[in-house]
């Protein structure tokens, strides 16, 4: 009985090395991924602006992320907050604005943060909205960044400006009646209309995940060397005992 515990023993032992190992190879290959996506970002930010036409939508969505240049007109009567966002350590929305292309091609720009109004969180930041045709720099990605979301994002959807968790292409379409390429601009040029364009880089939690994954290895290596000496106790405890030669004289 006392063999089978011990089998047992070491069978959980393995297991555990094999899970806190595991566990640690995913740290390491989520940092890897994140450096090559910052490393994909920055190579996209440092190329020359893509001018961006209904003849050229499609390719710009088989090379995100990719430096672009729009020339329209915001329709700010569609615009979408975004709610839960931070930037520089404060709380605080985002804003979704539609842009209108001359050629007619509808386009989603994030076009920055504004931090929140402390004493009254119902109130909307004030920026400013250019009027007319404009030109807008900056990188199209795939989607924003999301947040925990509980529901939906419909009950906002009837009153303007609309305040959301996270974008929805589909969503929006229904909200405002506009149909919209399925990626979006993050404005990188400046502006002074009262928004922070301070996006946060990628690879900003590539430290972290090496220190859980040198968390996990170390007690994967913690179990091996407890494993290795209560399981050579075990061993040792299980040795018949020679007997000693005046107990066979005795007999």
């Amino acid at each position: 009985m006392t063999g089978v515990r011990t089998l047992l023993a070491f069978g959980a032992a393995a297991a555990a090395i094999t899970l806190t190992v595991s566990l640690g190879n995913w740290q390491v290959r989520r940092a890897d991924e994140k450096l090559a996506l910052q490393t994909q970002w920055d190579r996209a930010e440092r190329a020359s602006a893509t001018v961006v036409t209904n003849a050229n939508l499609d390719a710009v969505a088989a090379g995100l992320p990719l430096r672009v240049s729009l020339r329209g007109r915001y329709l700010f009567e569609h615009e979408v907050w975004l709610d839960n966002r931070s930037m520089e350590g404060r709380p605080g929305l985002m804003q979704i604005a539609p842009l209108r292309l001359v050629d007619g091609t509808v386009v989603l720009v994030n076009r920055g943060f504004a931090p929140r109004d402390p004493r009254d969180r119902a109130r909307l930041p004030g920026v400013a909205r250019p009027a007319g045709d404009v030109t807008v720099e900056g990188l199209a990605v795939a989607q924003t960044s999301r947040v925990l979301q509980l529901g939906e994002n419909a009950p906002s959807e009837v009153r303007q400006p609309a305040v959301w968790q996270n974008l929805d292409f589909d969503a929006f379409e229904r909200a405002s009646g506009l149909k919209v390429v399925r990626w979006i601009v993050q404005q990188t040029d400046a502006g002074d209309d009262g928004l922070l364009r301070s996006w946060p880089r990628l690879s900003s939690g590539v430290d972290k995940h090496r220190g859980y994954a040198l968390q996990w290895y170390s007690l994967a290596a913690l179990i091996a060397v407890l494993t290795v000496i209560f399981g050579a106790r075990a061993l040792r405890g299980r040795r018949p005992i020679p007997s000693r030669p005046d107990d066979r004289n005795r007999d």
